[in-house]
């Protein structure tokens, strides 16, 4: 009887795998090793390593709060939401989105490997566009709005996770969600 294999176990695996050693550094054989399968087994389901990481990424990051986000007609309330569903991803599945901007310059096979992420920056730039065009949020390009409201999150947490390297203060959602609105308020 052929082993059942555990898909969220396994990309949890490959992804922690990436994150603790980059694309380079991490290996197939490693990857099965930390699935608990064999190298052949990984090759016969996934293809590639390259294929391997792309359904990894596609599934962890298809299901978190930032791929759940709507507009809700409170413009405050949906920044609130959109910086909280963007720390519960981070807090879940850390340096995965930094690492990847970071490897697709050295290695472009990992191009694909950003439809998932992309996906959810989109929507999130969605609900942005919509304020835009209600009055509520200054006009600007998409991902411009999307960029200055999530960067400087993104920023401070590879600070803090630095080995304490730089002090980072935890931040009050509502306080940066109030501040995001005085610079961009139409």
């Amino acid at each position: 009887m052929p082993k059942i294999i555990n898909e969220d176990e396994v990309f949890k695996a490959v992804i922690g795998l990436l994150i603790a050693r980059g694309y380079e550094g991490t290996t197939t054989s490693e990857m099965a090793a930390a699935a608990n399968m064999h190298e052949a087994t990984l090759f016969r389901k996934y293809g590639s390593k390259v294929g391997l990481i792309e359904r990894a990424i596609e599934h962890q990051l298809s299901a978190t709060p930032m791929s759940k986000l709507s507009y809700s007609g409170d413009l405050r309330a949906d920044l609130i939401r959109i910086l909280e569903a963007y720390m519960a991803t981070v807090e879940t599945y850390g340096e995965i989105m930094p690492l990847i901007l970071v490897e697709i310059p050295r290695h472009p096979e990992l191009k694909n490997t950003l439809q998932t992420p992309l996906a959810n920056i989109r929507g999130i730039g969605h609900i942005l566009d919509r304020y835009q065009q209600e009055g509520l949020l200054k006009k600007e390009p998409s991902l411009t709005s999307v960029n200055a409201l999530l960067a400087p999150l993104m920023v401070n947490e590879m600070y803090r996770r630095i080995n304490g390297a730089f002090a980072t203060p935890m931040l009050n959602l509502q306080e940066y969600a109030d501040a995001y609105l005085y610079g961009r308020e139409a």
